[in-house]
């Protein structure tokens, strides 16, 4: 299990955790952009909201969107 997923089980289980909603929204970022290259900010909410059961903030959605978009772009060099 990579460590982005530990976190986020992390993050899920205590409440009170430092940046849990950047740690979710990275989660769910990650797996809306799994099942398809071309991910919205709509997904990452609904999945943050249906999958994880967390409500994430449209601007926390956007920014953990485009950083894992950063992050896969740079991976393909």
């Amino acid at each position: 299990m990579t460590t982005l997923w530990r976190n986020v089980l992390s993050a899920l289980q205590d409440l009170d955790a430092p940046g849990r909603e950047q740690t979710i929204a990275q989660g769910a970022a990650a797996l809306a952009l799994k099942r398809t290259p071309e991910a919205t900010t709509d997904d990452v909410l609904e999945i943050g909201l249906y999958e994880f059961g967390v409500v994430i903030e449209p601007p926390t959605a956007a920014a953990a969107l485009a950083t894992h978009r950063v992050t896969e772009s740079e991976q393909e060099r």
